[in-house]
């Protein structure tokens, strides 16, 4: 063979080595980025067991240990009810205007009512405030039957949304789950909407709690159901939740173990309330998930890891 041409032999492996390794080096970066996993599974354990054998007289059957979530961000890569965009290119569609375009609002038309829609909200977003933007997602759907809506949804989360979930999230979940912790959802999203996610998450539709409407005659209408889980209304609805439990298991210990969430705005101070815990033994967790840095009055109390891969 020519000088020439195995000199060009030589470069081109060259470079397809030099190619591979930096493959191996993000594949490997990109999986050590979330071995945070085992580690928050683990801790979690522990402090469930430390406050077992640090009772005596009892069984692990006398306690019920709980985890509270959010859930768009935090569970599912981007947002169920809104959808997620990258680059400017639509990813997924979300529910609310799957909705829409579905024919389940009476104020926004299946054919063109998804631009109004996007207006209106932004608008309200920006300039009044999300406490009035959120719940408009549910309120748009007045006069929609409920029964409706959910099978929907469900049907939505089975083909398109379950495959957006956080591989990481995931594992926890039902890492959790098979050690016998209930793990409980609070979303900002509608409750008709997040609720849909049970099936694919082998979970009961009772644990996913979102913002509620009234519903007469089995149509959802524009009146709030309060507590709105948003922001501080989320800690409210976490309280009303471990007191329900107490009632519902009388006689058993109720302890919160860890809350997930991706937002200090909305997240942020359910989660300061399990961190701030004085548990018997052991140490509550809570998990910011890719998150940018924390304001003054969160600082020190959360930890916070990066996820990316979902599953498909």
């Amino acid at each position: 063979m020519p000088k020439g041409r195995n000199m060009l032999k030589k470069k081109a492996l060259f470079r397809i080595w030099i190619l591979l390794a930096v493959l191996i080096l993000a594949f490997s970066n990109a999986k050590a980025n979330e071995n945070h996993t085992d580690q928050l599974i683990s801790d979690i354990l522990n402090t469930r067991q430390a406050i077992i054998n640090g009772t005596k007289g009892v069984t692990p059957e006398s306690f019920v240990f709980l985890v509270f979530w959010d859930f768009d961000g935090t569970i599912i890569r981007g947002d169920c009810s809104e959808g997620l965009t990258d680059g400017g290119r639509e990813v997924y569609e979300g529910l609310a205007v799957a909705a829409i375009k579905a024919g389940f609002s009476e104020i926004y038309s299946p054919q063109n009512g998804a631009e109004r829609f996007w207006q209106d909200y932004r608008h309200m977003e920006k300039h009044i405030g999300k406490w009035l933007a959120y719940p408009f997602i549910v309120q748009m759907l007045r006069g929609a039957k409920e029964s409706d809506i959910r099978t929907f949804a469900a049907r939505h989360f089975e083909k398109v949304l379950r495959h957006y979930y956080f591989a990481s999230s995931l594992k926890i979940l039902k890492a959790l789950e098979e050690n016998g912790i209930e793990n409980h959802v609070i979303s900002a999203s509608a409750d008709v909407f997040v609720g849909g996610a049970a099936a694919t998450l082998g979970l009961p539709a009772g644990r996913f709690n979102g913002i509620q409407v009234a519903i007469e005659n089995g149509k959802l209408t524009e009146k709030l159901v309060y507590t709105v889980t948003w922001s501080h209304g989320k800690t409210q609805k976490l309280i009303s939740i471990v007191n329900a439990v107490s009632r519902r298991y009388q006689g058993k210990k109720v302890f919160v173990l860890a809350a997930f969430g991706d937002s200090y705005g909305t997240d942020g101070p359910f989660m300061r309330y399990v961190a701030t815990q004085l548990l018997p033994a052991g140490k509550p967790l809570a998990v910011m998930i890719n998150a940018e840095d924390a304001p003054v009055e969160f600082r020190g109390l959360f930890i916070t890891v990066r996820q990316s891969e979902i599953v498909r």
